[in-house]
C-alpha cells in the first residue's frame, strides 16, 4: 500500500456524486481538455500553484525569490506568472505570508486517503452511501485507483467512479469490475466535433464504454453528457447519444447536465484564458427545450437533467412543469 498519487482533493458528505452520503476523491490530471471543464485546475497531473489576487498585498516577495524569473507586478500592483518559464519550484508559496500563492494538489498515499475515508463511515452506514473516484480523470493514475478501490471493498465501503473512459482497454478491465456505480460521460457522438472541443477522439471512449457495459455489474451504468449549446446540443446528437445507450445492457441512467460557468474562478487563479467567455450558462428548461423530444419515445434506462427525473423505463414520460426546471 506504498503507492502514491497526486490528490487535488477530497470532498466529505457530498450527495450528487452517487447514492447516498459520499466522499469524494478527486485525482489530478486529465487526458482530455475539455473547454467547458469546470475543474480545470485538475487537468495538469503535477502539483501546480495558483494564484488569489484578492488576498495578495503586493508586497513583492514571491517576485524575488523566483529563481526562474517568472513572476512580475501587473500596472495594478498585482503578480502575473510566465507559465513558460515556471517549474513549480514553489518558492513563491514558501514565502507568500498572506497565501496568495498557494498549490492545487497533494502527494498521498493509499493509506493518507483511506485515513480521511475512514471519517466518514457512520455516513456510509446511515445514507448507503460510499466513496466516489473523480478527477481529473482517475486513469492517470491507474494503479493508485485500483489500490484504492481494493482497500474500499476490503473495508466494505460501497464504490463509485466518474470516468472519462479515455484510456487502454486493460485499464478498464482492472477498475470497472470493482465498481458498484459507473458515471460514464459522453460529450458528443460526432468524432470531429469531439476532437475540436475536448482535444481526444470520442472512438476510443465508445468502445470502453461497450467494454465496461460487458464487465460491469448490473445496471452500474449511469451515462451523463454536459450540454454546451453550439458543441452537442443539437436534435441529432442528443438521440444518436440516446441510442447508443439504448444498445448498453446495464444503462441505468442518461443524465444531461446543463453547461455552467463554474470553473471560471479556476481558470483566473491559474491565469490561463477560459476557453468559453462567450457562453451564457444553461438550466434544466434550456436542456429539456433541445432533448424534451427523447422522452416522448420508449428507452430501457431513466432520463434526468442534473438530478430532475423527466422520463422512466417502467412508465415513460414524467410531466414537469417550466417553473419546476427553472427553479
Amino acid at each position: 500500500m506504498s503507492e502514491k498519487a497526486v490528490i487535488l482533493r477530497i470532498e466529505r458528505i457530498s450527495l450528487n456524486d452517487g447514492k447516498g452520503m459520499r466522499t469524494v476523491v478527486f485525482f489530478k490530471g486529465c487526458h482530455l481538455h475539455c473547454a467547458w471543464c469546470s475543474t480545470p485546475e485538475s487537468q495538469k497531473l503535477p502539483r501546480e500553484v495558483y494564484y488569489k489576487k484578492e488576498r495578495c498585498r503586493s508586497c513583492g516577495a514571491c517576485i524575488l525569490r523566483c529563481p526562474e524569473q517568472a513572476l512580475a507586478f501587473t500596472a495594478d500592483g498585482k503578480v502575473v506568472r510566465d507559465q513558460k518559464k515556471c517549474r513549480n519550484c514553489f518558492h513563491c508559496v514558501d514565502v507568500c505570508n498572506f497565501r496568495a500563492q498557494q498549490i492545487y494538489g497533494r502527494e498521498m498515499t493509499v493509506e493518507e486517503v483511506m485515513k480521511e475515508i475512514r471519517k466518514d463511515e457512520i455516513f456510509y452506514f446511515f445514507s448507503d452511501g460510499g466513496v466516489t473516484l473523480s478527477g481529473g480523470d482517475v486513469f492517470c493514475q491507474t494503479d493508485f485507483a485500483e489500490a484504492l478501490l481494493d482497500e474500499c471493498i476490503d473495508s466494505g465501503i460501497d464504490t463509485c467512479a466518474e470516468l472519462d473512459l479515455y484510456t487502454d482497454p486493460e485499464n478498464v478491465k482492472r477498475i470497472i469490475p470493482k465498481l458498484d456505480m459507473v458515471y460514464a460521460d459522453i460529450k458528443c457522438m460526432s468524432p470531429t466535433m469531439h476532437k475540436k472541443w475536448t482535444g481526444g477522439s470520442n472512438g476510443k471512449i465508445l468502445a470502453n464504454l461497450k467494454l465496461a457495459d460487458e464487465i460491469c455489474k448490473k445496471d452500474a451504468i449511469h451515462v451523463r453528457v454536459p450540454v454546451v449549446e453550439g458543441v452537442n446540443d443539437k436534435a441529432d446528437n442528443i438521440l444518436a447519444t440516446a441510442e447508443f445507450c439504448a444498445g448498453l445492457k446495464n444503462c441505468a441512467e442518461l443524465e444531461f447536465l446543463p453547461y455552467h460557468r463554474l470553473g471560471i474562478h479556476a481558470y483566473r487563479q491559474l491565469q490561463r484564458p477560459y476557453p468559453l467567455e462567450d457562453r451564457k450558462p444553461m438550466n434544466r428548461f434550456d436542456v429539456y427545450e433541445r432533448m424534451g423530444f427523447l422522452c416522448d419515445r420508449e428507452w430501457p434506462f431513466d432520463i434526468r437533467i442534473s438530478g430532475m427525473e423527466v422520463y422512466s423505463a417502467e412508465s415513460g414520460k414524467i410531466n414537469v412543469t417550466e417553473e419546476e426546471l427553472k427553479a
